[in-house]
């Protein structure tokens, strides 16, 4: 079975490998994982 995760930022399918985010640990030390495209990637660096 093949893992096909979806970018949380525009929705579609990763066809090839992308980025993963990790937020923050909150007040429970839980950490949210978010899966992004290259092409959200390279938006989403433009502003650092």
């Amino acid at each position: 079975m093949t893992i096909k995760p979806i970018c949380d930022k525009c929705k579609q399918e990763l066809t090839e490998f992308g980025a993963i985010l990790f937020s923050p640990p909150d007040e429970n030390n839980n950490v949210k994982k978010f899966h992004i495209c290259k092409k959200c990637y390279e938006e989403m660096i433009k502003d650092f």
